[in-house]
């Protein structure tokens, strides 16, 4: 037999197909927690180590009702792949641990301010802080681009409750920072107890100091499991270009206001290195400083480059005069040059009025629409010092924004709220989903921010369930890219000892990652070489005829 092979290179890829469940409360009171999203997976090697094609199938039992006091019969749960039994477990009592140490990790980033999704996170940790069972303790993290809150697992929920409610939104992204305080929290919890982490993010981490690899390992060897909640829609990763264009004129030396102590460009150094701490990996900045003339613009660095970046921004001290208008020109012009893909931005700061350059601002308007680059615009002082109409004008004509700094503090909350809107896109949602998968825990997408009541209310549930995990050795051990069928049944036993009757059934199936083979009959595939043969020899007799 000849066989023709091609390479299809696949992900495990899982769909249940939920099988009508044959269950009678009084002679069944279990029911089989499956999810195909997360519960069969394919592995190069046994947990011993021994390599080969293995499957890992993961599932709870639980009590179809909470008034069952005796379990009637012997169960069994038997696990098949492509109608091949492959083992089996015996079904034990199932519980609910009421015996837990949480830490739930809520996200209070600047992004949180939008489309009501702070208020609806408050609520949502309500339902989740008085669902958890009384003997449950439960601490709290509250973060942004750093921990704001940290409280210890305790068993009163009030004072969690009050935490969440009194912060406000503001700041980047740093999940896998608070994941990791979360599980380091627990590890001093009281032996015994389940422990995990709930965390509740709608962006990507931008901030943070730990790797997801050192997350999923502090979690494994702590015995934590981490849920992630993903609120929003899943970002696309787009690059994004943007130029600062920081004005360091002679009026930039006093502070802002009576009430600032702080020099203005020392509040500068502060706002334009919190920018650059806040951009996403996928972003690039390049710095243009001026006063009386424009400067040349610095090389585009990107997030890894962070510390050239404040170097550039701290050696800015203030002397001259303000040409806002040509160094903008000159921002469009750069971003034009750099020609890269993804977003593009001039985010422009001045503390005064133009008073030396040589371009007007309808011209300057004119070629940021013309490259479709638009202008965020930064007045930084007192209003009657600066010239908010005009920027206004040039912001909004381009379809970019204004905005009015007062004092130190509001300087460096704009530039990291920009930052955030500019390069956060979305949720990570892949990072997410590898935290709990590997950490034994279970992502939740929360793509509708009025979804996170109920997902919070399975998650409490979730959180509390004795899971089971088998791994089994798959009957054909070859990589043929093949989908075969994993079933789950759970089987009643009777008197006799093949006496088993099926009681619930559940069927996921998994695409082995390898080479799809087709097969062929070798018929055919002599009647297919005697007529390439003929193909072939075809031309030289028709020579021969011709010249007969």
């Amino acid at each position: 037999m000849r066989k023709y092979a091609f390479l299809v290179f696949a992900p495990i890829a899982l769909a249940v197909l939920q099988a009508p469940a044959q269950t009678n409360k009084s002679t069944n009171p279990y029911k089989v927690e499956f999810d195909h999203d997360r519960d069969v997976e394919q592995l190069d090697r046994n947990t011993d180590g021994t390599e080969g094609i293995y499957i890992k199938v993961r599932f709870s039992i639980t009590l179809e009702g909470s008034t069952v006091d005796k379990i009637e019969g012997d169960y069994k749960l038997i696990i098949e792949e492509n109608g091949h039994r492959v083992g089996g477990v015996d079904v034990p009592r199932p519980k609910l641990s009421d015996a837990l140490s949480v830490m739930l990790a809520l996200d209070t980033s600047g992004s949180m301010k939008e489309h009501g999704r702070i208020e609806q996170a408050r609520a949502a940790a309500d339902v989740f802080l008085k669902k958890l069972p009384a003997r449950s303790d439960c601490g709290l993290i509250l973060f942004d681009h750093e921990i704001r809150e940290k409280m210890p697992a305790v068993f009163e929920r009030e004072p969690l409750l009050k935490m969440i409610n009194q912060t406000q939104p503001r700041g980047g992204t740093a999940y896998l920072d608070a994941a990791s305080v979360g599980v380091e929290t627990l590890r001093t919890t009281r032996r015994g107890r389940d422990r995990a982490v709930v965390l509740m993010t709608d962006g990507i981490d931008l901030n943070s100091k730990k790797t997801m690899k050192e997350v999923i390992n502090e979690a494994k060897k702590n015995g934590t499991r981490i849920y992630t909640i993903g609120i929003g829609e899943p970002g696309k990763l787009d690059q994004v270009n943007t130029v600062l264009v920081l004005d360091h004129s002679g009026s930039m030396q006093p502070p802002a206001d009576d009430i600032d102590t702080t020099p203005k460009i020392e509040a500068l150094h502060l706002a334009a290195e919190r920018y650059v701490e806040s951009m996403s990996t996928v972003g690039r900045v390049s710095i243009i400083p001026f006063s009386t003339v424009v400067e040349m613009p610095r090389p585009f660095r990107d997030k890894s480059q962070i510390a050239a970046l404040k170097t550039s921004i701290k050696k800015l001290a203030p002397h001259g005069e303000t040409a806002l208008f040509d160094a903008c020109h000159e921002g469009i012009n750069v971003l034009e040059a750099d020609n890269a893909r993804g977003k593009r931005a001039v985010v422009a700061m001045t503390d005064g009025f133009d008073n030396t350059s040589r371009r007007r601002v309808e011209e300057v308007i004119a070629r940021a629409k013309e490259a479709k680059i638009p202008l965020y615009l930064i007045g930084f002082g007192r209003a009657n010092e600066i010239d908010d109409v005009t920027m206004r004008n040039m912001a909004e004509s381009t379809g970019g924004k204004f905005y009015h700094a007062k004092n130190k503090e509001s300087l460096v909350f704009l530039f990291e709220d920009l930052s955030i809107q500019l390069h956060d896109d979305g949720i990570d949602e892949a990072s997410l989903r590898k935290i709990a998968k590997e950490t034994g825990g279970q992502y939740y997408p929360a793509k509708n921010v009025s979804e996170l009541k109920m997902i919070l209310e399975q998650v409490t549930q979730n959180i509390q369930r004795e899971s089971h995990e088998i791994v089994f050795k798959s009957l054909n051990q070859r990589a043929d890219g093949m989908q075969r069928n994993v079933t789950l049944k759970l089987v009643q036993r009777g008197v006799g000892a093949d006496d088993e009757k099926v009681v619930e059934s559940q069927t996921g199936s998994y695409q082995l990652r390898g080479l799809v083979v087709a097969e062929m009959n070798h018929f055919v595939y002599l009647a297919l070489l005697i007529a390439l043969g003929g193909l072939i020899a075809l031309p030289g007799l028709l020579r021969r005829s011709a010249s007969a």
